[in-house]
């Protein structure tokens, strides 16, 4: 045989076994299965499937250009965690909490809920059963409570246990005003001196007399200047007792009915019969949306540092901000603002993870809070946005208090450079309350807390709004109330309060 045909053949040998070795190492995939071979040889699993959150949220309105900030969040999700966001907002009071309590009631396989002391009621829902113990993934994962700081986090823990994690914002508060700046500049108003709900009333005043398309006082729900009495409050905001908020003793009394409160009440009446306070007062529900109108020169806010700019760009109206009470820290601070993942949750990690990212990513928590670049906000600098008229937007939620770490937020062009650094000492300023960390147990006394509820429910309105003659309201008010129990509440708050200083 000639030496170039034994060469061409042991060529030919040595690619037939290579062809055979390759094939007894590769094993084709079935058809559309959509797996590949490991190296190991075992089958891989199919690829996971994205998970889609539900999310409620309090607020103004589903805001209409929802879907496109959801759509460029949910690309930028599915990388990070493999998940889709579907965000869904109810309107302040009553709306959100029907919602949310009959959805948590009825096991509705919600994801992630925002909860408070004035909402959703976290401490009630909470001992119901109806949030997931989250611990476990605080542990797993720590970014949260590296960011809140564990005393902190505690503050919502009921028995040791948390249910729900706070937004990372103020830690205390105060109360005041907001009034209308272009009206104060107008008249030349003097906002300072005013130390008390009632020492307003003189630029109401001057509202009235020259202003009759304006009015001077704008009152919804609970959002009325009987929140500047500022009650250390035991339970939700509508059963009765509270604590002073200076420390002065630790009797808890019946605050609606405690000589300042009624004192408010008169002040409301005759405000009402002068015209400072709109007719149809008790019946109103969203503070923020009156605000917008432009119909109104003043509202009592739950303030902070900045608040009145925050308004700005919630509203398209110039705020002045008139802080009347001193800080304090409270239980409210810790229960304030808090996202909870429901019991009938099917994704519960994949949920807190997604929560955990509101505390540590950026880019998500300034997309849900302002929505789209050059769309809803343009940029001025790498931390200071301006929004794109505010007024008629398609995104504007305000939501940058209700989640996450709010010291992740853009600044608004109008608000101060430092206002971050401002909120910290504002946090330091703040008088702790003899009553911080106490969680009254309602497990004693449900009966008398649900019937005195329904009480608060039928007067509180037309008694904060000055809508109804005083003395006989509050007679009938104070008869019901003690029919409904509030006596036997009121000693058990007292009980449970005393036990928890002794063992302090």
């Amino acid at each position: 045989m000639p030496k170039t045909t034994k060469i061409w053949g042991l060529i030919l040998v040595m690619v037939l076994v290579f062809s055979l070795t390759l094939t007894s190492c590769v094993t084709p995939s079935p058809t559309g299965t959509g797996t590949t071979e490991p190296s190991d040889g075992t089958p891989a699993a199919p690829t996971e499937p994205t998970v889609t959150l539900k999310m409620y949220l309090v607020g103004n309105r589903q805001e209409p250009d929802t879907p496109k900030v959801l759509e460029e969040a949910n690309k930028y999700l599915k990388d990070k965690l493999n998940v889709a966001l579907d965000l869904n907002v109810f309107g302040w009071g009553d709306d959100y909490d029907q919602k949310v309590n009959t959805a948590l009631a009825s096991g509705e396989a919600i994801d992630i809920v925002f909860t408070a002391n004035w909402a959703a009621n976290y401490y009630v829902n909470a001992a119901s059963g109806y949030f997931t113990e989250l611990n476990q993934y605080i542990e797993k994962y720590p970014a949260i409570k590296q960011i809140l700081g564990e005393d902190f986090l505690n503050g919502s823990a009921l028995n040791g246990k948390n249910y729900a994690v706070p937004t990372n914002k103020e830690k205390v508060h105060n109360w005041g005003y907001l009034v209308r700046k272009d009206l104060v500049d107008k008249y030349n108003m003097d906002v300072t001196g005013i130390d008390s709900y009632e020492k307003i009333e003189p630029l109401l005043k001057i509202v009235k007399d020259n202003e009759p398309e304006i009015t001077p006082l704008c009152i919804a729900t609970m959002d009325a200047p009987f929140q500047l009495l500022d009650w250390d409050r035991i339970s939700d905001d509508d059963v009765p007792g509270a604590l002073y908020p200076d420390n002065r003793n630790n009797t808890i009394i019946n605050n609606f009915l405690a000589p300042e409160s009624i004192e408010y009440y008169n002040t409301m009446r005759d405000w009402f019969n002068n015209g400072y306070i709109h007719q149809d007062a008790a019946t109103m529900q969203n503070q923020l949306e009156l605000m917008k109108s432009g119909k109104y020169f003043a509202a009592s806010q739950s303030l902070k540092p900045g608040k009145d700019d925050e308004i700005v760009a919630s509203t398209g109206i110039d705020w002045v901000q008139i802080d009347v009470t001193r800080p304090v820290m409270s239980n409210r601070e810790t229960t304030g603002a808090l996202l909870a993942i429901p019991a009938g949750s099917k994704n519960p990690e994949k949920a807190f993870r997604f929560i955990e990212l509101l505390y540590t990513d950026k880019y998500v928590k300034n997309l849900l809070n302002y929505g789209l670049e050059d769309v809803h906000y343009k940029k001025l600098s790498d931390n200071v946005i301006e929004l794109i008229d505010p007024a008629n937007s398609g995104y504007n939620p305000g939501h940058g208090w209700k989640f996450g770490d709010q010291f992740k937020d853009y600044l608004m062009s109008n608000e101060d450079p430092q206002k971050w650094e401002k909120f910290l000492a504002y946090n330091d300023e703040g008088l702790a309350l003899n009553s911080l960390g106490f969680v009254f147990d309602k497990t004693n006394v449900e009966t008398q807390i649900s019937a005195c509820k329904n009480v608060v429910q039928a007067y509180y309105k037309q008694l904060f709004t000055g809508s109804v003659e005083v003395e006989p309201t509050v007679k009938q008010f104070e008869a019901e109330l003690k029919a409904a129990g509030v006596d036997d509440l009121i000693a058990e708050m007292q009980r449970q309060y005393d036990e928890w200083l002794t063992a302090k």
